[in-house]
């Protein structure tokens, strides 16, 4: 025979139940205490209250002490009162806006006296005082430190621009020497002045040509202004017209030759003299100023390399070979030289072979440009059809989320029944319970995380919309390039003149 179920004889008796007949308060009678955990008042239970005790050489009582705990001041009740029973753990959220302190009818406990007496700490502690003292003394020192470091400055640049003036003045003389002689060598050779200029005009336009070929590729976007093969040959095409030009003026005759070649180095030379007495006139105005000077300025972003300063060995290199040069056509005036014609038909044979390597470079880099540009081409296609996915995934994820939701509404509107509309012990925490409690929390996680995927899809649609600006941008570059070289640059080269031209000129 089976056992009988086991029951509870105060809840469920085995016995057939018999109703107590109903009973009511009277007027003025009492329902009992409040909190039903509470004992009953016994007169004579109470005691005095028994004073902490703190250790010796504990810091005053409204700052942080030895006994202070952080795991939780237990809240007991006293067994008269009406103020609510149970007890609340202190922790660093105790500030925080949602957590539940405990409430009675006359008070709210948010903080903890370990709390409070960790505040009047921070309150009291002088930490600006401190840090302001030890500014000032830092400051002060550094202070000092910096005018020492700028009088020593001084005096080194002091040492320096004397130093400088005295190598202007040495070499402004040297130039001085050389301009005045080579002045002398040209005043004999003014007649030839006409056949010089004759014998260099037809090199003006490879010149122009080459020229205008490297003012058209300046035109190109940012990210094709690279130093190509095609730049390279087109800079050697402008070199070797110089080249060319200075042959010219060494092969003509001992009048034609030397002309232009004293009067290039007569310009430079005078050039040289001019800024060597300039910069040393202002070095000198510089040497002669100090800080007590009244004519000294603000000049804000001088403390700078300009784009034309060059270093102290080329200087020095510079210096020495513009008087060198000097020296050198005024010693080569009176000797002769090969055949004009001869100079000509090798410098013309030069600059075809130039010409020719030229448009050769301009062939390899039209057609790398036209691959790179294919191959942007087809980047964006992919990166747009990226897009498309990236898109229809954020729309997803968005349906998910909607799905998601309706899910919280479900376990919410059943936690929110359960919780408040079954009655006094019903209201039980049943493996239902704890169902709806387990669900609620993973659909919240799980609604967290499509929230951060949603995130991550956004931010990589974004990262793919930049990059496509960047490939349309990068494709208008590569067409722009392949516009000025196949057509504008091609255009400009055909009027390159032959070897024959000059031959004939």
């Amino acid at each position: 025979m089976a056992d009988p179920i086991k029951t509870c004889p105060d809840i469920c008796p085995a016995t057939g139940l018999i109703e107590e007949p109903k009973s009511f308060l009277g007027a003025g009678e009492s329902r009992g205490p409040e909190n039903p955990n509470a004992t009953p008042y016994v007169p004579g239970n109470f005691t005095q209250r028994v004073p902490r005790v703190y250790p010796p050489g504990a810091p005053p009582i409204y700052l942080p002490q030895p006994t202070d705990t952080t795991s939780g001041d237990i809240l007991g009740m006293g067994p008269v009162g009406p103020w609510a029973s149970g007890h609340l753990d202190w922790t660093p959220n105790a500030g925080t806006t949602g957590v539940r302190p405990v409430v009675d009818k006359y008070s709210i406990t948010r903080y903890s006296t370990g709390e409070w007496r960790q505040n009047n700490e921070r309150i009291l502690n002088p930490r600006a005082t401190n840090k302001g003292a030890a500014l000032e003394i830092q400051i002060k020192k550094d202070l000092n430190d910096a005018l020492g470091k700028m009088d020593n400055k001084l005096n080194d640049t002091n040492k320096k621009l004397d130093k400088r003036v005295k190598d202007l003045t040495f070499w402004k003389k040297k130039v001085e020497d050389a301009l005045n002689a080579i002045t002398v060598e040209l005043a004999t050779l003014d007649a030839n002045r006409v056949k010089l200029k004759g014998a260099c005009r037809i090199l003006m336009m490879p010149e122009a040509i080459s020229r205008e070929c490297l003012e058209l590729r300046t035109n190109r976007y940012e990210p094709d202004l690279v130093r190509d093969d095609a730049e390279q040959e087109l800079i050697k095409e402008v070199a070797i017209v110089g080249e060319i030009r200075r042959v010219f003026s060494v092969t003509l005759a001992k009048v034609e030759e030397m002309m232009c070649n004293l009067k290039a180095a007569k310009s430079s030379i005078e050039f040289d003299w001019s800024d060597k007495n300039l910069s040393l006139k202002l070095d000198k105005i510089n040497l002669s100023l100090s800080p007590e000077s009244n004519l000294i300025l603000y000049h804000p972003g001088v403390a700078r390399w300009t784009d034309n300063s060059v270093g102290l060995e080329y200087w020095e290199h510079y210096c020495s070979e513009s008087i060198f040069n000097c020296d050198e056509v005024r010693q080569k005036s009176e000797a002769l030289r090969s055949d004009l014609m001869t100079a000509i038909v090798k410098g013309s044979q030069d600059m075809k072979i130039q010409a020719d390597r030229t448009n050769q470079a301009f062939g390899e880099t039209v057609l790398a440009t036209q691959q790179m540009c294919a191959a942007l081409e087809q980047t964006l296609k992919d990166n747009l059809q990226k897009i498309v996915d990236i898109e229809n995934l954020i729309e997803y994820l968005k349906e998910s989320l909607r799905q998601v939701d309706e899910r919280n509404k479900l376990v919410m509107t059943r936690l929110h029944t359960r919780n408040y509309e079954r009655p006094s012990v019903e209201n039980c925490r049943d493996e239902a319970q704890f169902g709806l409690m387990a669900e609620a929390k993973f659909i919240k996680e799980t609604s967290e995380s499509l929230a951060d995927k949603m995130r991550q899809a956004d931010d990589v649609r974004n990262e793919l919309m930049q990059y496509r600006g960047q490939l349309e941008k990068e494709i208008a570059c590569k067409r722009k390039s392949l516009q000025i070289d196949e057509d504008r640059c091609a255009r400009v080269r055909a009027f390159m003149p032959t070897p024959e031209e000059f031959a004939g000129a």
